[in-house]
């Protein structure tokens, strides 16, 4: 009993070590933290500076951060966290070694991502740079303007392949981990990863997330996409933004607002400064876009219901947030939906979720056959020794750019009357806006909730 109950101990140590970094409770509390402070319009830095700093998850705070400080218009501040992020996208990620990839690997199938650094989504790292272009257009730098956006079309181009060539990594690393595994009678009685019940038990609850959208193809922000073409027509390069907004148009043929600006590039295709009217384009980023919150699924890990304490999976799942107006009506024409960016998270989210659960459910077998080898080498105290340590490393990753809008709507009008009268759907007058005359302006309203309104002007 000593021998054993000293085993126990050490387990139990082991548990307290790791137990830390395995909730997800604190990234929760954070991230709440976060949005209070960008809802409040506060611009206090201090506590992601100091995370980033210390290595912290540097893409996820400094993504974080950007936002935030493009919220507060300072817009270099914003760039500069934007390039953190960007900075450990190229030199922690996409270099990572062979041995970086394998701890990172070991530590997600022993304990659980949570343990690892944020490295992002496809559509995250496209949007730092469509982002990071807008600051650039508003701090009048054109010429970096033109290579984040330059840079956000690239990425997207890349998308598609960067994600075959990710699932087919994962799919042979699986398989030779299968291949190499001791304990092979173990891994044949469960079968997780391959039994159609498991399957169908998992799929079940995301059924409604999955299928009950418009995906967008192969990781294509629409919103990038448009909106570097609008910048490209108001910055003088009318045949770049024909073939943008063509683009786009091919994304969407029946929506309106496209087709418009599309035949706006068409007609002024030497240059829309030598036309005689000016034009604002109001882009309106509305509500909050979706999050990550975990759901935990009972498993049927049959075979072993006596000596098994505690099996289960922790899985991402997407949360709904508060919209905002459903559109704005400005000079009584009312804004139109160019992106729904909830659909391009889901759209990712699918084509990543076979991936998700097969690391997932493979990392739910190795801790039970874990549980199982304690029970069986140290009996009744080692088995719930093991059990307490998979439910409480039995965690999903909740992680993601919380900051991000629900919807990008624009609309164009004809600078024929000035003010521009900005309008809710209910017809609240929410901005008087001025636009000196001969001038065309680019103009962003972001409303993550009807209370918390920020405008952004640029003029050409």
């Amino acid at each position: 009993m000593t021998k054993n109950l000293i085993k126990c101990l050490v387990c139990l140590l082991f548990i307290s070590m790791f137990s830390g970094c395995a909730t997800i409770s604190g990234y929760k509390d954070t991230l709440n933290k976060f949005d209070y402070t960008l809802n409040s319009n506060k611009c206090d830095y201090e506590e992601l500076e100091e995370k980033i700093k210390n290595n912290d998850n540097i893409i996820l705070w400094s993504i974080q951060a950007g936002s935030l400080a493009r919220n507060c218009k300072n817009y270099k501040k914003s760039i500069e966290f934007f390039d953190k992020a960007e900075k450990s996208y190229k030199e922690d990620v996409d270099k990572d070694t062979f041995l970086n990839n394998t701890i990172e690997s070991t530590t997600s199938l022993l304990i659980n991502n949570n343990s690892n650094d944020y490295e992002g989504n496809t559509y995250e790292r496209i949007m730092v740079n469509t982002y990071k272009a807008l600051d650039f257009v508003s701090l009048n730098d054109h010429e970096n303007a033109r290579v984040e956006f330059n840079r956000a079309l690239d990425r997207q181009r890349r998308a598609k392949e960067y994600f075959k060539k990710e699932i087919k990594e994962l799919k042979n690393k699986l398989k030779n981990e299968n291949k190499n595994n001791k304990d092979k009678n173990n891994i044949n009685k469960l079968k997780v990863s391959k039994n159609k019940q498991t399957q169908d038990v998992i799929y079940k609850n995301y059924s409604n997330l999955l299928n009950n959208f418009k995906a967008y193809p192969d990781f294509v922000n629409p919103f990038t996409t448009y909106i570097a073409g609008i910048y490209f027509l108001l910055n003088d390069d009318s045949t770049k933004a024909r073939d943008l907004l063509k683009e786009s148009m091919n994304m969407a043929p029946k929506n309106k607002q496209i087709l418009s600006d599309y035949k706006l590039s068409n007609k002024y295709i030497t240059s829309l400064k030598k036309s005689k009217n000016n034009y604002a384009w109001i882009i309106y980023e509305g509500g909050k876009g979706l999050i990550n919150d975990e759901i935990k699924i009972q498993i049927p890990l049959f075979l072993f219901t006596k000596k098994i304490f505690y099996t289960g999976i922790a899985l991402p799942n997407l949360k709904e947030r508060d919209s905002s107006f459903k559109y704005l009506k400005v000079n009584n024409k009312k804004t139109s939906t160019i992106c729904n960016m909830d659909n391009v998270i889901k759209t990712e989210f699918k084509k990543r979720f076979p991936m998700i659960v097969t690391q997932t459910v493979f990392s739910a077998v190795t801790k039970t056959i874990l549980q199982l080898q304690l029970n069986k080498q140290t009996g009744l105290i080692g088995g719930v020794t093991g059990a307490i340590y998979q439910a409480l490393t039995n965690k999903a990753d909740v992680r993601s750019w919380t900051a991000l809008p629900k919807k990008f709507q624009s609309v164009r009008v004809q600078l024929s009357e000035n003010p521009l009268k900005i309008k809710d759907d209910h017809g609240n007058l929410l901005r008087n806006i001025i636009i000196p005359k001969g001038k065309n302006a680019l103009i962003f309203v972001n409303s993550r909730t009807i209370k918390n309104i920020k405008v952004h002007q640029i003029l050409f």
